[in-house]
């Protein structure tokens, strides 16, 4: 159980901060899912607004680049890397590819009729390589 005391002084929010004691029977108020309760009469400070957490990051605004390596079935090229990080493009998350023969970024583009392996994607860099996106059995990603 997660209580709630009220700050002795103002630590930059500007949101309504709830008081420490319940205005009704004067018990102490309890944290709940959103708002600090009163656990013996029930009243709920509705204009409470949590603090937010900063800094808090996530995949993409972490910047990895991840490294692809090769799964297809030619020995020469088992030592080529793909190197891809994901990026935003408005509420869609994508790679961005950089082509492992040049240093060229790739676009997506169709599979032109081909079948496809589940979830592959298939890429193209102004040079006209094209490399395909494959899940690996293991989770991992590579690329052929």
């Amino acid at each position: 159980m997660v209580t709630w005391k009220a700050p002795d002084s103002n630590d930059g929010h500007t949101a309504a901060k709830p008081k420490g004691a319940c205005p009704r029977c004067e018990t102490r108020l309890i944290i709940t899912y959103d708002e600090p309760e009163c656990l013996t009469c029930g009243f709920a400070d509705y204009s409470y607004i949590p603090p937010t957490t900063i800094g808090k990051r996530n995949m993409i605004s972490t910047a990895t680049m991840f490294v692809f390596r090769y799964i297809g079935d030619e020995p020469k090229m088992a030592e080529k890397l793909a190197y891809v990080q994901l990026r935003r493009i408005g509420i869609r998350v994508v790679y961005d590819v950089t082509c492992p023969f040049c240093p060229h970024q790739m676009e997506q583009s169709s599979l032109s009729g081909k079948r496809s392996e589940p979830r592959e994607e298939r890429y193209r860099c102004p040079q006209e390589h094209r490399i395909s996106l494959i899940p690996k059995k293991d989770g991992g990603m590579g690329w052929k």
